[in-house]
C-alpha cells in the first residue's frame, strides 16, 4: 500500500512538471490576407503584388510547423472578442458591445462596468491554479474600473500594457490615437502592474517596450516551472504608426495607409520571431504550446475621423465590425514543440471560437473549467469547449465538438449554414448598450481592400432583416444568399437564434465616470476600490 502511494505521488509530480509552457500571441485587426500563408499560389498581378507586401516569414514558418486553424472565429470587434477569450464566454454572454473603460453603473457592483463582469474568473487565474506562472503584456481592453477588472485581478502576476482599445504608439495618450479625447481628456494609458508606468511613458515606440518586457520575462523565468505568457499586440490596430525604418522597407507602396499597415504587420512578425528565438535559447521551445490569433477580422472600412482601416480580407467578404466571414473568421494557428509530430504541418477545418481557449487551457493546466464564483453571482457559465485532445491528443481532424457558433445576437452558424439577420450601425458607441439587433443593413458587404476606398460608413450595404443564408462549406466567400430556396432552414435557424438570444447578457454598464480622470494623476487605471500600493522595482522593465 505504501509503495502504491509513493508511485501515485510521483506520477502527480511528474504530471505537474511536464505541463507545457503556454504562449498566447494575440494580433490586433490583422486581415485574412495580411499573413503570408494566405498569399501563396499567386496567379494574377494583384495576387503577386500582395505577396510582395505581405512579409511574415516567422508566422508562415511557425504555421507550417504547427496546425493552421482554418475555421477559427472571433467576435467582430476587439472589446467583446477579448472579453470572450479571457472569460471563456461567447460575446453574447459577457460583452456584446464596446463600452468606455471609464463607465460605471453604481446600481450594479458586479456587472455595471466595461469589460468582463467583476465576479467572472479570468483565464489567468484558472491556469495559475494549475501551477503556472502568469504574465500579461500589451493591450488589455477587458475592463479597468476596479482592481478585479485589471490583469492583476484576473490572475496575472505582472502586467505591462494599456487598458483602452487603442492609443498613440509614441505618446501612449488616448486622444492622439484614432479616437477623440474621452471624458478625461488627454490622459496617458500605460500601466506597470501596481501603478502607472511613469518612467516608461513617452520613451519610445510602445511595441518595442512590450517586446523588451516579454523578452525580460523569458530571461528571468525558470524553465522548470510551467509558464503562461500572454503577449497582446497593439499592432496592427489604428493609429497606423510605425518606426520610419520599417516603413521605408515598403516604400514601393504608394498609398501611405497600405504602406504603414504592411510595415506594422512585418514589425509584428519580427517580434514573434524574437520571442520564439528566446524560448529556443532558453531550451523551452520543445515544451511550448503557442497559440497565435487575430482578435477580429481586418478593418476594410474608411470611416470619418478613423480613416481607412488598410487591411485586406480577400477572398473573404466584409471585415471588422460585421458578422461577414471577413469580420469574424480570423487568422489562427498553433505551433511549438508540444504539438504532436503527427499533427504538425496540418490544417484543421473544425470550428473553433475564441471563447474555447479558456476551457482548452484549463484542460492543459489540469483544473476544472467551472466558474463557481460567477455561478454564485448569478452570471452566465463558461461556454468554451475543450479542444486539447484535438490539438494535443489522439482526436482526429473532423471530430471537433463545436457544432454551432452564436456569433452575435444577429448571426448564427450551425453546421454548413450561416444566418445573418442584422448589421452593425456605425461604431455603435452612441447606441443603447442593451439594444443589440441594430438595423437590417450590413455595411461593407464587399471584397474591397481597406486602403483606397471612399469614406462611407454605409458602403455596399446588404439588407438582411428577414435573414440572409449562406452555405459556408460550398460558398465560404458568402457570394450567394440561398435563403429563398431554403426557407425552412432559415425559419429553424431564426428560431434557434431567438432561443440563444433569450440568454443574452445585457446589463446596464452605466456611463463614463469622472472619478476615472483623477485617480492616478494624469494616467488611466482602476478608479474604484483600487489598492494604494507603491510601484515595486521587481516589476520595472
Amino acid at each position: 500500500m505504501k509503495q502504491f502511494i509513493v508511485l501515485f505521488l510521483n506520477s502527480v509530480v511528474l504530471s505537474a512538471s511536464s505541463k507545457p509552457h503556454i504562449l498566447f500571441l494575440l494580433a490586433d485587426d490583422m486581415g485574412w490576407a495580411n499573413i503570408g500563408y494566405h498569399r501563396r499560389g499567386a496567379v494574377t498581378a494583384d495576387e503577386k503584388q500582395g505577396q510582395l507586401e505581405v512579409q511574415t516569414p516567422a508566422m508562415d514558418s511557425l504555421a507550417d510547423e504547427g496546425i493552421i486553424l482554418d475555421r477559427h472565429y472571433s467576435y467582430r470587434i476587439c472589446g467583446p472578442s477579448r472579453s470572450a477569450l479571457l472569460s471563456g464566454r461567447l460575446g453574447a454572454h459577457v460583452l456584446a458591445k464596446n463600452v468606455a473603460v471609464t463607465a460605471q453603473n453604481k446600481e450594479d457592483p458586479v456587472s455595471g462596468f466595461a469589460g468582463i463582469p467583476r465576479n467572472m474568473t479570468g483565464m489567468g487565474a484558472k491556469v495559475k491554479e494549475g501551477g503556472y506562472k502568469t504574465y500579461y503584456v500589451g493591450k488589455w481592453d477587458a475592463g479597468m474600473a476596479t482592481w478585479d477588472h485589471t490583469p492583476m485581478g484576473r490572475g496575472y502576476e505582472t502586467f505591462f500594457g494599456y487598458f483602452h482599445h487603442a492609443e498613440d504608439y509614441w505618446t501612449q495618450r488616448l486622444s492622439a490615437s484614432d479616437y477623440k479625447a474621452d471624458i478625461c481628456g488627454n490622459l496617458v494609458d500605460l500601466w506597470n502592474t501596481t501603478g502607472p508606468a511613469r518612467d516608461r511613458n513617452g520613451t519610445g515606440y510602445v511595441e518595442e517596450m512590450f517586446t523588451e518586457n516579454t523578452l525580460g520575462i523569458l530571461d528571468r523565468h525558470d524553465p522548470d516551472e510551467p509558464l503562461f505568457l500572454f503577449h497582446s499586440f497593439h499592432l496592427i490596430h489604428a493609429p497606423l504608426q510605425v518606426p520610419e525604418a520599417w516603413e521605408r522597407k515598403f516604400s514601393f507602396l504608394e498609398n501611405s495607409y497600405r504602406r504603414k499597415y504592411a510595415a506594422m504587420a512585418s514589425y509584428m512578425d519580427d517580434v514573434m520571431g524574437q520571442i520564439v528565438g528566446k524560448l529556443k535559447a532558453k531550451g523551452m521551445w520543445e515544451n511550448t504550446f503557442m497559440m497565435v490569433s487575430s482578435d477580429n477580422g481586418g478593418p476594410t472600412y474608411n470611416l470619418p475621423k478613423l480613416g481607412p482601416g488598410a487591411a485586406s480580407n480577400k477572398p473573404l467578404k466584409g471585415g471588422k465590425m460585421s458578422d461577414w466571414e471577413g469580420g469574424v473568421r480570423v487568422n489562427a494557428f498553433v505551433s511549438g514543440g508540444a504539438i504532436p509530430r503527427s499533427k504538425r504541418g496540418s490544417k484543421l477545418e473544425d470550428y473553433m471560437h475564441m471563447a474555447d481557449w479558456y476551457a482548452t487551457f484549463c484542460a492543459i493546466a489540469g483544473v476544472s473549467v467551472a466558474d463557481e464564483r460567477a455561478a454564485r453571482a448569478g452570471l452566465p457559465p463558461v461556454d468554451g469547449i475543450d479542444h486539447s485532445d484535438l490539438l494535443l491528443g489522439g482526436a482526429a481532424s473532423g471530430t471537433g465538438k463545436r457544432l454551432e457558433i452564436h456569433h452575435s445576437p444577429r448571426a448564427l452558424t450551425s453546421g454548413r449554414w450561416k444566418l445573418i439577420t442584422g448589421g452593425m450601425t456605425p461604431l455603435e458607441y452612441k447606441i443603447n448598450q442593451r439594444r443589440t439587433l441594430g438595423n437590417g443593413f450590413i455595411p461593407f458587404s464587399d471584397y474591397l481592400d481597406g486602403w483606397d476606398v471612399a469614406a462611407n460608413p454605409y458602403r455596399h450595404s446588404t439588407y438582411c432583416r428577414s435573414g440572409c443564408l449562406y452555405d459556408v462549406f460550398t460558398d465560404p466567400y458568402e457570394e450567394r444568399d440561398v435563403a429563398k430556396e431554403n426557407w425552412q432552414i432559415v425559419s429553424q435557424m431564426k428560431a434557434r437564434l431567438d432561443e440563444l438570444n433569450r440568454g443574452a447578457f445585457l446589463p446596464n454598464r452605466g456611463k463614463p465616470d469622472k472619478r476615472a480622470c483623477a485617480a492616478w494623476n494624469g494616467f488611466y487605471g482602476p478608479f474604484i476600490d483600487a489598492p494604494a500600493v507603491p510601484l515595486s522595482n521587481e516589476f520595472v522593465i
